[in-house]
């Protein structure tokens, strides 16, 4: 549905290239997320470790952007 979404909260697994991360879901699921909006801009220091908000894309579930550091 458009103008849904779907925003999780996760743990940082690891660091990739270019601001992209690995992130925990739950249930064993993992997400690719990239650095996205404030967070970028910012330069916000993202470790693994780290409590993120994630936004999920509407038809890939493994993909996603992160929206801030909890």
């Amino acid at each position: 549905m458009p103008g849904v979404s779907n925003r999780v909260e996760g743990v940082v697994l690891a660091e990739l290239p270019q601001l992209v991360f690995r992130v925990d879901v739950g249930k064993g699921r993992e997400v690719l997320a990239h650095a996205a909006g404030m967070t970028e801009r910012n330069f916000v220091r993202l470790l693994p470790g780290d409590k993120v908000e994630i936004e999920l894309a509407g038809q890939d579930q493994t993909r996603g952007r992160i929206l801030k550091k909890l």
